[in-house]
């Protein structure tokens, strides 16, 4: 029984090793996608601000923001599709770090009832163990002729 008890011990620190790592993997992943909404808030300030110098520009000048907005429009496709490809990326973890906690989560459950298995039975047998020793206090002190 100790043997399996510390086997489950085991387990429940694998489980939860699993746990971290697919915690940390998700970390990864937030992070990049924050990285991407930044590189979407930056293009969107730096199409802004050639906007504003093409009104501004000479004629000559202004001929180069088509062009530019061309580049600019695939570049946000090309980030959306990042985007999208993170946040999938990150759904898949999600349900990967649910499905490792869950595993987790039963074998602490089945452990803290294995444990609590084990302490009733220990309290048990002290109770009956203490149980006899009051009955035979209780004998010895009526007993007739032991004084």
């Amino acid at each position: 029984m100790a043997e399996a008890k510390k086997d489950l011990h085991t387990l429940i620190r694998l489980r939860k090793w699993d746990v971290d790592e697919k915690q940390r993997s998700l970390a990864v992943l937030l992070r990049q996608e924050e990285e991407v909404i930044a590189r979407q808030k930056a293009l969107e300030e730096e199409i802004q601000s050639e906007i504003v110098f093409a009104g501004t520009a000479p004629v000559e000048h202004r001929q180069t923001l088509a062009p530019y907005l061309k580049r600019s429009d695939d570049f946000r496709i090309r980030l959306l599709a990042a985007l999208d490809e993170v946040r999938r990326q990150i759904a898949v973890a999600q349900e990967h770090l649910a499905e490792s906690y869950r595993r987790l989560k039963t074998f602490e459950i089945t452990q803290k009832q294995r444990d609590d298995r084990e302490n009733a039975e220990e309290a048990r047998l002290e109770t009956i163990e203490l149980n006899e020793l009051g009955l035979d206090l209780h004998r010895r002190k009526n007993a007739p002729g032991l004084v």
